[in-house]
């Protein structure tokens, strides 16, 4: 089978990639290769809109909130906007609606696994479990591997019915009032409706946990907060990278969480992911096949001093999180977190910063180029 354009991967890079191509009426022949159906990508994608930008999301949207809170045992900062809203979007229902707009178009999905990819006659060759492929330019958009001694953000969570109405009213985006033994740890929690509330237990380290430790962990903050559940919806669990991703197969171009739309020192990623694929989608209008760049030098070079700064200081990763919290307005904030920052944003940002790790940070990197 020969195409233009193979995407491989049928997640938020994937299948956002070729809707946008299939937008542009583009007269190239694309094929998506996806081993999952899309019903089967239990997952909550969250992050900032600009009230402006909720349409285009409408039909997949699970929650939405204007407040959001950072909290210790001693202090919250809450946050309130008119302009953005936190919004989970629901990722199986997302990717369906996506496929049942292809489905009417000349767009190809090939329920199929990729085994490996080779060069043959200028073109790339993919092999896959039951196809072989053909295809000029190659979009890869699996999940990157992650390399022992990165630094990860790993999570699990739980999406529960209550057994009576909870009174959580905005979205808890971190709260570390929680066993900090086993890295930098907080609780995440979404309340979607009265009685119906996910919670998650999110690390920050270089080791993962069982799945038992995290139940653990959102057991006895449920516990704290007087939540009992009458049973449990939906759960997820992730990992991602808080280091660089770097791909060398010449010829493959990543996108996605692959392709470095990932923010280093978040791992938020939805609101790059659409970025980068719309951008590119514009490349390939006027016949430019190259992936844009989503993170700037700067944010990267930030992303990785503040992350060395984590791993090397510990003790102050809190307050860390805690006094930036405090220095942004809601709306600098939801930017900041949206890669949509100003030089004032990021001057707030960086006064929070203790100055001595920092700036010893800095001065390493510089030294190692």
């Amino acid at each position: 089978m020969n195409f233009d354009i193979a995407i491989i991967g049928a997640g938020n890079a994937g299948l956002s990639l070729a809707r946008n191509l299939f937008r542009d009426q583009t007269k190239k022949k694309i094929v998506v290769i996806e081993p999952e159906l899309p019903e089967n990508k239990v997952a909550n994608w969250c992050t900032w809109m600009h009230k402006d930008n909720l349409s285009i999301f409408k039909n997949s949207i699970k929650g939405s909130w204007e407040d959001w809170t950072v909290s210790n045992k001693t202090q919250k900062i809450i946050h309130s906007s008119s302009s953005y809203k936190y919004v989970c979007i629901n990722a199986s229902m997302y990717l369906s609606q996506i496929e049942n707009e292809l489905n009417n178009s000349n767009i190809l999905i090939i329920r199929d696994a990729v085994v490996e990819i080779s060069k043959k006659n200028n073109r790339k060759e993919i092999i896959c479990k039951n196809n072989i492929v053909s295809a000029c330019h190659v979009y890869d958009s699996r999940p990157p591997k992650l390399n022992a001694g990165l630094l990860r953000q790993h999570f699990y969570g739980i999406e529960f019915e209550l057994t009576e109405a909870h009174h959580i009213d905005s979205v808890i985006l971190m709260d570390f009032d929680v066993d900090q033994y086993n890295g930098l740890h907080f609780i995440y929690a979404l309340p979607f409706s009265e009685r119906k509330l996910f919670v998650e237990s999110t690390v920050i380290s270089k080791e993962l946990n069982q799945v038992e430790w995290y139940e653990d962990q959102i057991k006895l903050w449920m516990k704290n907060k007087n939540l009992n559940y009458l049973k449990k919806l939906s759960s997820e669990k992730g990992v991602i990278s808080q280091g660089k991703i770097e791909y060398k197969n010449k010829g493959i171009h990543c996108i996605g969480a692959r392709g470095g739309a990932v923010r280093m020192s978040s791992g938020y990623a939805f609101h790059n992911i659409q970025s980068q694929v719309g951008e590119l989608a514009n490349n390939i209008r006027n016949e430019c096949y190259d992936v844009p760049v989503t993170m700037n030098k700067f944010v990267t070079f930030m992303d990785e001093i503040f992350n060395k700064v984590l791993i090397n200081n510990p003790q102050i990763a809190i307050d860390l999180f805690l006094n930036t919290s405090k220095s942004l307005s809601a709306d600098e904030f939801a930017r900041f977190m949206t890669n949509t920052t100003s030089f004032n944003i990021w001057s707030k940002v960086i006064a929070q910063m203790p100055k001595k790790p920092f700036i010893e940070q800095i001065l390493k990197s510089i030294k190692r180029g």
